[in-house]
């Protein structure tokens, strides 16, 4: 018959209970016994109240005649009764214990006795017979009095006593026998319990060795030996056979199959990488992209960004989240990416062009997706944009404030009919706009703590900015905790706004210790040069300008410049404001003296006052202002000097 280990266990569980029982019988036992003293204790507390009423009354009748004043025979009568009421309720309690209620009564009698001798006295103290009292006092019923009441008070406790425990001596022995029995059964039970659950655990433990030797064994091929026995262990010992015949048996199948999840990986990532987009160079803007896969996800996701031209004027910008893993996934995006970058050729509004897209997913039932669509407005700064069940874009300033983007809006592909929310925020120069999958909020499944830990990076990297601002902030992210899903990550930064007025000055907002930023003003800075013709300054000499005036910014001041570039008085003027200290120059036209070559320092405003015609420093709120005019070409063609790029 099998006997396996929940019953063994449950077997095991019944012998405390079992003494545990046995114990509560004994406890029931003393609590017996201690409701008995109870009795004894309500017994003979009712006697000895029963004779304070008799004493309080006598000292009343005494305390009268020492002080002449007449006796206060009302309080007698109440005392009276109240002694017939207490002999009733000892009456009561003894009642059906023949002893007690003979020693009961005979106890009453002698104080019903004792009372009648205090009344006659009463009423010869109020008389005025003083001889007659004192004959009351010194009678021999008198006498008897005193003595008849304590002798039958002490027959009655002692009675009650005998009634109820019997003996002293019994009762000791009684008492004895309760607490031996109560060691005996309390140690009998725990040594029996210890005993029978160390053999219990024992024979467990041994049969779990031979199991775990056994899987050893199976693990390197070689036989095993039978646990035995027909509970749960040996099961289980049968199953680790089977399995072990199962694995060897398909062992070649499995390979084949990771084989086969690699290749799938592989062309995975591949089309992935094909269909996420190349991003286009836009001027004013500086764009970082970034795409983190977890190294250990057997499958890519489908996150995507996206930038592109819809105009001179206008850029749409879309980043978001194919549901799922794998080819679909991945084919899923580019098909939704593909079709947000077709339908906004068609059409203007953000909330016409997702509502759009939606319809064709819901009819295609192609895959849900979150997503973000904006078209950002190169001359107002102004950013219309829909959210779908995607998380809010957080926007920095060049302070450094940080704020979430408001919106929201129901995942695409789920309801054909549902209409969306166009928002809007303008962005100003220096303004940061970061866009995400949450990829990156999730790696510890806690949304609320990964938006801080989000806008935490943001920061940091604004504040130490990487190469790739985008990468910067992904690595920031999951340097405590690495990813567990696919991320995507989309930063632009606005560098400054174009004009309708193309006699208008170009301005610059930017981060000067961000290289590539810096690069990409530069750029733009001598694009806007040769665009004034014959008019232009000397590129060569602007370009060493630009390049000593940004290395000041870098390393004298938190970093952030404004830089505007116009024409004073027939000279091309460029100006830098940022929030370092002030500078001196060089005083009267005075030139420049050549610094020494041992320091660093002074070689900078050596370069820029001898190539300009002109330097000028001066405060501003915050920091400072500076204002060089750019050296004209010499000779014809001087102005297409080639710069670096």
């Amino acid at each position: 018959m099998r006997f396996g280990i929940r019953p063994q266990a449950v077997l095991l569980a019944g012998v405390p209970l079992v003494f545990l029982l046995v114990v509560l019988g004994l406890a029931g036992l003393i609590s017996k016994q201690t409701e008995q003293t109870s009795y004894v204790a309500e017994v003979v507390g009712q006697s000895q109240a029963m004779l304070d009423t008799v004493n309080a009354a006598k000292r009343g009748v005494r305390q009268s005649s020492g002080a002449k004043r007449p006796v206060d025979f009302g309080a007698l009568a109440a005392a009276r009764g109240q002694l017939s009421t207490q002999e009733g309720k000892l009456l009561d309690q003894v009642r059906g214990r023949p002893l007690l209620t003979k020693r009961a009564e005979d106890y009453a009698r002698a104080l019903d006795a004792a009372f009648t001798l205090l009344t006659g006295y009463a009423r010869a103290v109020e008389a005025g017979d003083v001889a007659g009292a004192q004959r009351i006092l010194k009678s021999p019923a008198g006498r008897r009095a005193d003595a008849e009441v304590n002798a039958t008070q002490k027959a009655l406790s002692a009675a009650v006593r005998i009634d109820t425990f019997g003996s002293p001596a019994e009762r000791r022995k009684a008492l004895q026998a309760l607490e031996r029995e109560l060691l005996v059964g309390t140690l009998a039970g725990i040594g029996l319990t210890v005993l029978v659950s160390f053999l219990f655990g024992v024979r467990i433990v041994r049969r779990l060795g031979v199991l775990g030797q056994n899987a050893q064994r199976l693990a390197a091929g070689l036989p095993t030996v039978p646990v035995g026995g027909g509970d749960e262990i040996s099961e289980l010992d049968a199953i680790y056979r089977s399995m072990a015949d199962s694995i060897a048996s398909s062992a070649i199948a499995h390979e084949q199959t990771l084989e086969e999840l690699e290749r799938e990986r592989a062309v995975t990532a591949r089309l992935q990488q094909t269909l996420l987009p190349e991003i286009p160079a836009i001027d004013g803007m500086t764009i970082h992209t970034a795409y983190t896969t977890p190294i250990e996800s057997a499958q890519i996701g489908g996150d995507w960004f996206d930038v592109f031209a819809l105009s001179e004027r206008y850029v749409g910008l879309s980043v978001g989240d194919v549901t799922g893993h794998g080819l679909r996934a991945v084919t899923a995006m580019g098909f939704v990416r593909q079709a947000i970058r077709v339908v906004a050729r068609l059409d203007d509004d953000p909330q016409t062009i997702v509502e759009r897209v939606n319809r064709v997913l819901c009819e295609e039932q192609a895959s849900l997706a979150s997503a973000f669509f904006g078209i950002y407005d190169r001359e107002t700064g102004n950013l219309t944009y829909v959210l779908a069940g995607h998380g809010p874009p957080i926007v920095t300033s060049d302070t450094g404030e940080l704020a979430l983007l408001q919106g929201g809006g129901m995942l695409l592909g789920l309801d054909a009919g549902v209409r969306f929310t166009t928002y809007e925020r303008r962005l100003a120069p220096g303004d940061t706009l970061v866009l995400y999958t949450d990829g990156i909020v999730e790696p510890e499944r806690d949304y609320v703590k990964g938006m801080r830990d989000l806008e935490a990076a943001i920061l940091g990297e604004l504040a130490e900015p990487s190469a790739n601002l985008a990468e910067g902030i992904q690595s920031r992210v999951f340097s405590q905790h690495p990813p567990r899903d696919d991320s995507a990550l989309l930063v632009l930064r606005i560098g400054r706004l174009i004009s309708a007025d193309e006699s208008a000055d170009p301005v610059w907002h930017f981060d000067a210790r961000d290289q590539h930023v810096a690069r990409t003003v530069k750029r733009e800075f001598l694009s806007a040069l040769e665009s004034l013709g014959p008019n232009r300054p000397d590129l060569l000499a602007a370009e060493m300008v630009y390049g000593e005036l940004i290395s000041n910014v870098v390393r004298h001041t938190p970093g952030s410049a404004r830089m505007q570039l116009g024409v004073d008085d027939g000279k091309v003027v460029l100006q830098v404001d940022d929030k370092g200290p002030l500078f001196t120059t060089s005083e009267n036209g005075a030139r420049a003296k050549l610094p020494n070559g041992d320091l660093e320092c002074g070689r900078g405003l050596y370069i820029i006052e001898t190539l300009c015609e002109r330097i000028e420093v001066e405060p501003i709120d915050g920091g400072k202002r500076t204002t060089v005019a750019l050296p004209p070409a010499t000779e014809p063609g001087d102005g297409h000097s080639s710069p670096s790029k």
